[in-house]
């Protein structure tokens, strides 16, 4: 099993950009804040507004992104789950052989 202490997910990644879309934001600061790539924020993008979770609106003449209800509810359940193992081990337990 590959250890990933410090790279996200792609759920977290998900996660990360609609959090950051709530209020509607310009598609180059959700990538800097984010801290993505270029082509991992276009990933991205399209992969949650094909989901029905993020749209693209155009605002003062600039595209922003805004986070849906369905995006807003996916945020609620991932910050459930993120509670509920809080604390888990980094580490599976080790579990004693039967003789």
């Amino acid at each position: 099993m590959s250890e990933r202490k410090n790279n996200r997910g792609k759920i977290e990644i998900m996660a990360d950009v609609l959090s950051l879309s709530t209020v509607g934001m310009k598609k180059t600061h959700i990538m800097y804040r984010a801290n993505l790539s270029y082509e991992q924020i276009l990933y991205y993008l399209n992969e949650l507004q094909v989901r029905g979770l993020l749209e693209q609106d155009t605002e003062e003449g600039a595209q922003v992104y805004r986070t849906t209800g369905k995006g807003r509810e996916f945020l609620q359940h991932f910050t459930q789950m993120a509670e509920l193992i809080k604390g888990y081990p980094e580490e599976e337990p080790k579990i004693p052989l039967l003789a």
